[in-house]
């Protein structure tokens, strides 16, 4: 139930409608597990949100309803932090982003256990997305899939629409 996003390459892909905070929210979830990732299952949730956040704190904010969200509707059996990780990748959709938002998003990483939050923004008039450039150690294995995969949804007609 939900939207559908049908230009998604992969079929695995499960979305939900969901209401962050008096947002609507499309949720997207998928799991992949690879052996290149140390056998590791990453539980990867994309949170399309329809808002334009006020700053970075706003957006850390969310972090706590989208890791709730997570732990209630992961599918798979392996527990949380054994072979399995959790991707956040919340994508906020709006307009005229403040400069220092977009650059904490460019800059700003919190190292969390088991935890990728990479947290993104689409501008709707101009179509550019912003997500972080700064590289960190924690979670690189899982660093191409996470950029792929944000640039993906972001691409979607769905996201903008």
């Amino acid at each position: 139930m939900g939207d559908t996003y049908p230009t998604l390459r992969s079929d695995d892909w499960s979305v939900q409608s969901w209401d962050l905070r008096g947002h609507p929210t499309t949720v997207l979830q998928l799991e992949p597990f690879r052996l290149s990732w140390i056998a590791t299952r990453l539980v990867t949730f994309v949170h399309v949100i329809r808002r334009t956040p006020d700053d970075y704190q706003s957006v850390l904010d969310d972090y706590n309803a989208l890791r709730k969200y997570a732990g209630k509707h992961k599918r798979s059996f392996l527990p949380f932090a054994f072979q399995c990780a959790y991707a956040l990748l919340p994508i906020y959709v709006g307009r005229q982003f403040s400069e220092s938002l977009i650059a904490d998003i460019h800059n700003q990483y919190k190292k969390r256990w088991c935890i990728l939050h990479v947290p993104s923004l689409f501008d709707t008039d101009t179509a550019e997305l912003h997500t972080l450039k700064a590289k960190s150690y924690w979670g690189c294995i899982y660093r191409p899939f996470i950029d792929e995969t944000i640039a993906e949804i972001a691409a979607c007609p769905e996201t903008a629409a």
